[in-house]
């Protein structure tokens, strides 16, 4: 059995790569578990050291690896240099700030302390959308405290994964640091069960995480859980209407349209809400749809062909509810799985399709009448990832943000992850953080050490 890479703007193959046996599994486990029992005794100014390394070499090789994410899952060039950087700045944050995040905490009035130790080889169950930052975001920090990591990547960007062995290799990443995995679903079952195993983290759906959670629980493992969302884009009357469809826009179509954190449900006060879905087709209609090599293409194709059906599929589900479409709606002719960036308005709200996950093109606009009515359509959804909230009354943003179920609110700008930060959803949108300092202490062992 071999995983097959396309390139999603053209369908051509890229490449074939073969299914680890069961027997070179087990030589991975066992790699990654030696590999832990040296890196994590390895000083911490060492580890460091290694991740100013792997910034440098981002860096260096930003424009080679962005080549390779555009190729393997359609995002625009800039974007996926954009991503290549963003892991080289995250990188070198941790490098800097990381041994302030785990130094020991001593506890006032006790002779108790508590250090940060790490807990062992960590699964990474990764997805394409981003194929380079999602998988270092998670890396980076395991690397700073000690975890050693095996990493399966989504079987439609094996040439991203094997990218990033080698680049920890070549950043001086000792053996059994940064592992990778190619196997079919069925076979993760008995890698989370594998002692070597100590904790478990899936960016991914809502399915399969839940999936995941379900067999680490079993055995007593940890899991960090980022499952997707659908973000509310919430616009009181008295935003800046502009800056609000620009970003709006912005955050709705980037990437492809295909991320977690996404603007994907706009609610907007019924006041304003006619200039805003004017001036929002306006923009969503005239980004230059076509090959992502290309410098001013804003929207590539969808990652794989069965996303584009889906897309499909969701769009005729919504105007069959009685959703109107203002603009695109279609998937797009010629090669490739293109889909036309789409604006749909007057989708019930009890309708199923207005409460799913949209992994496409497609921008939801809603509108409302009153403060706690926006609240209620925000939350009404079982993901709860990100949210942004709208208006030149600063405490009057922050009340109404105070009030959405979300891992993240921002307040006038669109979501986005950030090194410094932390990032994490609630309901299904899954448990746990990483980045920033409680990402860092995420996937340690948080242990008391008391007297002298």
């Amino acid at each position: 059995m071999s995983f097959e890479s396309k390139n999603p703007t053209t369908g051509e193959l890229l490449g074939t790569y073969p299914e680890h046996s069961a027997q070179e599994v087990e030589l991975r486990l066992q790699n990654v578990w030696d590999g832990w029992k040296s890196w994590s005794r390895t000083p911490l100014s060492e580890r460091t050291a290694f991740l100013t390394r792997l910034a440098d070499l981002l860096e260096q090789r930003a424009d080679q690896y962005a080549r390779v994410i555009t190729l393997e899952m359609g995002k625009p060039l800039g974007e996926a240099l954009g991503e290549v950087k963003k892991a080289a700045f995250g990188a070198r944050h941790f490098a800097e700030k990381g041994a302030a995040y785990i130094q020991p905490q001593p506890i006032d009035g006790t002779p108790g302390r508590v250090v940060y130790e790490s807990l062992g080889p960590v699964l990474a169950i990764m997805p394409w959308n981003l194929p380079f930052w999602q998988v270092l975001r998670f890396f980076i920090p395991a690397a700073l405290v000690g975890n050693t990591v095996l990493v399966k990547h989504a079987e439609t960007v094996q040439g991203c994964a094997l990218a990033l062995e080698t680049l920890v290799q070549d950043a001086g990443g000792p053996a059994g640091l940064y592992v990778n995995l190619s196997v079919q679903v069925g076979a993760v079952p008995a890698i989370i069960a594998d002692p070597r195993i100590r904790a478990v983290t899936v960016t991914g759906s809502v399915r399969a995480g839940r999936a995941v959670a379900q067999l680490a629980g079993q055995h007593g493992k940890k899991v960090v859980l980022e499952l997707g969302g659908s973000d509310p884009f919430v616009v009181l009357e008295d935003a800046d209407l502009a800056k609000a469809v620009q970003l709006g826009v912005t955050s709705r179509y980037s990437n492809n349209a295909q991320s977690c954190i996404a603007a994907k449900r706009f609610l907007i006060a019924e006041p304003i809400a006619e200039a805003f879905i004017k001036a929002f087709v306006e923009q969503a209609s005239a980004l230059k749809v076509g090959d992502p090599l290309l410098p001013d293409t804003k929207l590539g194709p969808q990652a794989r062909e069965d996303l584009r059906a889906t897309t499909e599929r969701q769009v005729a589900d919504a105007v069959a509810a009685g959703g109107r479409v203002l603009t695109g709606g279609k998937a797009l002719d010629g090669p490739g799985y293109f889909y036309a960036p789409t604006v749909l308005i007057d989708v019930p709200h009890d309708a199923p399709v207005a409460r799913e996950e949209f992994f496409g093109p497609v921008a939801l606009v809603f509108t409302f009448k009153t403060e706690e009515e926006a609240i209620r359509l925000a939350n009404d959804t079982e993901f709860g990832l990100g949210a942004a909230v709208w208006s030149k009354d600063a405490a009057r943003a922050n009340a109404v943000a105070s009030q959405i179920e979300a891992g993240a609110v921002f307040i006038n700008d669109f979501v986005r992850s950030d090194p410094r930060a932390p990032f994490g959803g609630v309901k299904g949108s899954g448990v746990g953080r990483e980045l920033g300092e409680l990402g860092a202490r995420e996937l340690t062992n948080a242990k008391l050490v008391w007297g002298t």
